[in-house]
């Protein structure tokens, strides 16, 4: 079933530098050059959490695991010059197809039908498109990670390696191009340390929230253009913090509600407890101290290889069947044998359906939309575009990886 999307409306105005324009409770009316106009200044050192640049309900709408859209945050006067950057720098053969998006049932592989990234080093150089313009978007996105750093409560988002070794901006950030029939699978942005082998502990930050940018004309429609990001949003609101605990364990799974005890609780991995490759689930209790719900486990081979999540609620819950019947994975590991037993053989983007504790948001990828959700959490998908061009700036903004164990 899908629901009405938190939609926060916004007026398009043009100041010095990216200024977006969404109007809120606490965007005050300010003179400029003796008219009266509704916009937004540019925060500049730590932000206090005044002179917002995205409302407040976006906050509440991330922490819930939601995915928070906000159409009409950039102009299209500020849309246009980053499309024709992008579009440039797609003809000039600057942009790599990393065939994960699909199209078409049949046929060799073709580029210009897949999803293709302007990558971060190229995205950096200052030798390539409008480079000016690509640093003055990065300054933007870097008042917004402050902002989402203050106000979620997530300070590693504004400190350590996170906010230097990724430029201009401190994000992850790229240009994508989805080809006429391209999309993209359902998927997390984001895993624990552990589901990532010796790999995962050995990155400097990970991922925590994710966000794009739209670059395409306003008149687009999902209907007959296709295109929409399609997110696999939780049906009942979690109890607690979502994505990772202050300590940095991150999330990797759900507790569903029941009659005794009527709340969705966020399950997470520590993996610092114990040695590293043995681990243990737990869940927060109210004054942030844990009650630990699995036996200690190494995750290889346990939760690396499809159908996992019945594994684990045969293995390791011990006699605890109330925790393993309440208990999935955000996202189990997928296989091709799994894709084909569910008939995904022949998937062309059309759009998964939720499951019984999901629902369905579609978001249309117009222009000058800005959305942003938790990297972790939150599964979603890309569906088929029809006949023409999907632009997008998109990007993930960091925290430091937690420590190795020991």
């Amino acid at each position: 079933m899908k629901k009405a999307l938190l939609l926060i409306t916004g007026v398009s105005s043009s100041v010095a530098g990216f200024v977006p324009t969404i109007i809120c409770g606490r965007i005050q009316s300010r003179k400029i050059g003796g008219n009266s106009h509704l916009h937004l200044t540019t925060i500049t050192g730590t932000n206090n959490g005044n002179d917002p640049l995205i409302p407040q309900s976006v906050y509440s709408t991330i922490a819930e695991g939601k995915i928070a859209v906000m159409p009409n945050f950039f102009p299209q006067s500020e849309i246009i010059p980053l499309r024709n950057d992008a579009q440039s720098l797609w003809a000039d053969g600057k942009f790599s197809t990393d065939a994960l998006a699909g199209y078409g049932s049949t046929g060799k592989f073709d580029p210009t039908k897949d999803r293709a990234v302007l990558r971060l080093p190229q995205w950096k150089n200052d030798g390539l498109g409008n480079y000016a313009n690509r640093q003055r978007f990065g300054s933007l996105m870097a008042n917004v990670r402050s902002e989402l750093a203050y106000n979620l409560n997530r300070p590693k988002l504004d400190t350590g390696a996170s906010t230097t070794m990724y430029g201009k901006g401190s994000t992850e950030i790229s240009y994508t191009r989805f080809g006429p029939g391209a999309f993209l699978k359902r998927h997390v942005d984001e895993h624990h340390e552990e589901l990532k082998s010796v790999d995962g502990w050995s990155k400097p930050t990970r991922r925590s929230l994710s966000w794009l940018i739209y670059l395409n004309d306003q008149d687009w429609k999902g209907s007959r253009d296709g295109g929409q990001l399609r997110c696999f949003e939780r049906k009942q609101r979690p109890e607690g913090r979502i994505g990772a605990s202050v300590n940095g364990d991150l999330q990797i799974g759900w507790l569903g509600a029941t009659s005794l005890d009527p709340l969705e609780r966020p399950v997470y991995l520590d993996g610092k407890r114990h040695n590293h490759g043995e681990c243990a689930m737990y869940c927060l209790n109210e004054d942030r101290s844990k009650t630990y719900i699995s036996k200690s486990f190494e995750t290889n081979p346990i939760m690396y290889v499809a159908g996992s999540e019945t594994l684990v609620k045969k293995l390791l819950f011990g006699e605890r069947k109330d925790l393993a019947d309440r208990f999935h994975l955000i996202e189990p590991p997928k296989s091709r044998i799994s894709d084909i037993l569910k008939g995904d053989k022949a998937y062309l983007g059309w759009g998964e359906d939720a499951a019984i504790d999901e629902e369905l948001e579609d978001v249309e990828p117009r222009g000058g939309t800005l959305v942003i959700f938790d990297s972790v959490t939150l599964p979603h998908e890309v569906l088929a575009t029809k006949n023409k061009e999907r632009w997008a700036c998109s990007g993930w903004f960091h925290e430091d990886q937690q420590l190795v164990p020991t």
